[in-house]
């Protein structure tokens, strides 16, 4: 009885262990119901774990559980998460070149953004800038749009107003206008314009419908006034540490693939969150050409104070001009 048992530890033995799957931490800390978690989050890590033959399991974190925007890039480099998602005007100036898609007037759509943005990434024209993480997916928020007490048919309307923003370039951007720009968070911004602290708000239309601003402005221009770029990475030790299959998985669905979709599900939030507005009106083409002219020099002073700049500017335009081709009735 006693040789049985041994005979039979002696097999068991003699076959292979499977090694337990590395665990990534994907940290969101964006709120749970967002778009982005059902939309393209979620599908990643479980098209990523399923791909990697166990050698992989993804588990995510949602609202900020691991850190939330402003510290998630550090959380990824000091390890209390592998993987994160950030704007990238957050990330302490790192990703400086990324806001070229939050200038007026670069880009329709967050499809044709992200294509870009991933592009001139992966072509070198911005590839220093993730010395120390490895991008997954780069793409943008739909671009902010004009968000009125009062309706706004010409420049005129816009003249002496007190328009909220939430970065630097946005605030430019509303002086070019002629109007005057007040800093908040997309969180104050319902007070400020409930109370005549403001008039107007540059917010995408996700944001309007996310802090139900159109309770307090009614009128809406759909107008590309510049979108908040933004980024999936990991952190580029445990990237080198992985087993090769689990690399595999990772490159199989991320890139310019997951830009992709991350780009048509906040276009289909945008188009979603639009269709929700009452009124909301376009310029006519000599308005919106008008506008365009008084913002040129919005995207010159971003060239001339942003590493390398100039390149950048015109390596994305170039690569929004052959997505619009690609496109061209689509």
């Amino acid at each position: 009885m006693r040789r049985a048992i041994v005979l039979l530890a002696l097999a068991a033995a003699s076959f292979p262990v499977a090694a337990e799957p590395v665990v990534l931490k994907f940290n969101s800390p964006a709120p749970p119901p967002s778009f982005l978690h059902a939309g393209a989050f979620n599908p990643w890590a479980k098209n990523v774990t399923e791909a990697s033959g166990g050698t992989l399991k993804v588990e995510m974190y949602y609202g900020g559980t691991l850190g939330g925007f402003n510290v998630t890039y550090d959380r990824v480099l000091d390890g209390v998460a592998d993987i994160g998602f950030i704007l990238t005007a957050l990330a302490k100036g790192k990703f400086r070149q990324q806001d070229v898609a939050a200038l007026p007037f670069e880009s329709k759509s967050s499809l044709a953004a992200a294509t870009a943005l991933w592009k001139i990434y992966e072509k070198g024209v911005t590839t220093g800038e993730f010395d120390a993480v490895k991008p997954l997916g780069i793409w943008t928020f739909p671009n902010s749009a004009v968000n009125s007490r009062e309706p706004v048919k010409s420049l005129a309307d816009l003249k002496g107003r007190k328009v909220t923003v939430s970065n630097p370039i946005a605030g430019r951007t509303v002086v070019a206008l002629g109007g005057g720009p007040v800093a908040m968070a997309p969180s104050d911004v319902y007070q400020a314009l409930s109370r005549g602290l403001a008039d107007m708000a540059l917010m995408p239309f996700t944001g309007v419908a996310t802090f139900k601003i159109d309770d307090v402005a009614k009128h809406h221009v759909d107008v590309a006034l510049g979108a908040d770029s933004a980024v999936v990475f990991m952190n580029r030790k445990k990237w080198d540490s992985l087993p090769p299959q689990a690399k595999g998985a990772i490159d199989k669905y991320s890139y310019l693939p997951f830009s992709e979709t991350l780009g048509k599900a906040a276009d289909a939030e945008w188009a979603r969150s639009r269709g929700s507005l009452k009124d909301v009106s376009e310029l006519s083409g000599a308005e919106e050409a008008r506008w365009k002219k008084l913002v040129e020099p919005v995207a010159q002073q971003w060239a001339r104070e942003t590493p390398n700049g100039a390149k950048v500017l015109e390596s994305f335009r170039a690569e929004i001009k052959a997505f619009e081709a690609s496109h061209k009735g689509k």
